[in-house]
């Protein structure tokens, strides 16, 4: 045999020795940590935002540039994405995906497997990170600059997870868009695929170069958000949301928090209030599976200028009781659940002129809702935030009913795709 062959197979047989550790640069595997309280005030959300953490199953193929491209193995594993989209969209409107951030983790086998052969650190490039807008314009926006993001010497410990975070520095990544909203319909935004260039290197030498490309498996959907009522608006872009008391979940779950706008009628007039809701939900469901929304928790949130409505009607104290909060599924049964079960008290609270209220909802613990089954046949199953009731009490006169419809156009809580 040629000793340039020889020497070839040689390289190969390490490569394919060291590879695991390239693949663990876009490998992931989260321990899920839950809430265990009600929402705190000061996590809440804007009203019309949507913020989030999740954990999406993709498949990273692993391949030898120096050998030809040759693919060593297809490896499952998860990407962690966070952040921060609107609730709703009008036609032709402009947003933006902000505070994003992301990260992997791989476990201790893999920096264990690269001692034997040497490798002490790694470089990953992240040449791409794609985030695609279905049904906006543009479709898809690589996330990394032109360049990557290169994260140098990155250090391999014997025994060792392996956590990697982009950026790196701990910071977000600029808002991602402009998108474009189209005319009716729903946008989802989700992960489309990635590009991890590595580079293994071994104190003995080794520079062994291997190429990461991660796609979906199923459930690869962020969030989505329906399009409806007058065309325009101003560009949507949230920031100084409270993102980092999001802890890890699980792969194929998320965890978020969704500040929905209403319109409520309340002694015969309009008002406007946001109602958050929070959990931890599943990205899809198998055929025969359930939904179920575990840690779950939610706030009532009477903005400034229905706070000052208020006053200017004359009424200086607000207190009363939720009564429902309704969630409407399509593709899936029940079609409609009141998931609060019971009712829950709202304390009396002054109006302060110019100040936001929020009411947590259960004042203590959380909530568990559901569960929701894919109906026979269907491929999605859509939880939306239908319609709640309240009775509220002005500086402690009679009971008067708060009547709140359903949000227009719809608020989505879960678009999650029925797999087999």
């Amino acid at each position: 045999m040629p000793q340039t062959q020889r020497r070839s197979r040689s390289g190969l047989r390490k490569a394919v020795a060291a590879v695991a550790v390239a693949a663990g640069v876009a490998a992931g595997s989260w321990a899920i940590t839950p809430g265990a309280q009600a929402i705190p005030v000061d996590e809440v959300p804007p009203i019309g935002a949507d913020s989030g953490r999740f954990a999406l199953p993709i498949s990273c193929a692993i391949t030898l540039p120096e050998f030809g491209d040759i693919k060593v193995l297809d490896l499952p594993t998860t990407v962690d994405i966070q952040g921060v989209a609107p609730t709703q969209l009008r036609p032709g409107q402009q947003f933006y995906l902000t505070q994003g951030k992301g990260g992997m983790i791989f476990p201790e086998w893999l920096p264990s497997l690269a001692g034997l052969v040497g490798i002490g650190k790694v470089d990953a490039n992240l040449v791409e990170m794609n985030i695609g807008a279905k049904n906006a314009s543009p479709s898809v926006i690589n996330i990394s600059p032109e360049g990557g993001v290169f994260l140098p010497d990155i250090p391999l410990e014997f025994g060792k997870k392996l956590d990697v975070r982009v950026p790196r520095d701990g910071g977000v990544f600029p808002d991602i868009g402009p998108y474009t909203a189209p005319s009716d319909g729903v946008v989802t935004l989700q992960f489309d695929s990635a590009l991890v260039d590595i580079t293994l290197k071994a104190d003995w030498g080794l520079r062994l170069k291997v190429k990461a490309v991660c796609l979906p498996v199923a459930g690869n959907a962020l969030l989505s958000m329906a399009v409806g009522g007058e065309p325009g608006g101003e560009p949507l872009a949230f920031h100084g949301v409270p993102m980092d008391h999001f802890q890890p979940v699980e792969a194929n779950n998320q965890v978020g928090i969704i500040n929905s706008p209403y319109k409520c009628t309340i002694l015969g007039g309009p008002f406007d209030v946001g109602i958050a809701v929070g959990a931890n939900t599943p990205l899809s469901v198998k055929k025969g599976g359930q939904i179920l929304f575990t840690n779950a928790s939610g706030a009532l949130v009477v903005p400034k200028a229905t706070v000052d409505g208020l006053i200017g009607a004359g009424f200086e104290k607000i207190s009363g009781t939720v009564k429902a909060l309704n969630l409407n599924a399509a593709g899936g049964s029940p079609k409609v659940s009141n998931v609060l079960g019971k009712t829950f008290p709202i304390p009396e609270t002054t109006l302060v002129s110019g100040q936001d209220i929020t009411i947590p909802l259960p004042p203590e613990g959380t909530l568990t809702a559901g569960p929701w089954t894919p109906d026979a046949g269907s491929s999605h199953v859509k939880l939306s935030l239908g319609t709640a009731e309240a009775d509220l009490v002005l500086d402690g006169g009679a009971p008067t009913k708060a009547d709140c419809a359903t949000p227009s156009p719809e608020v989505i809580l879960l678009d999650a795709p029925v797999t087999d």
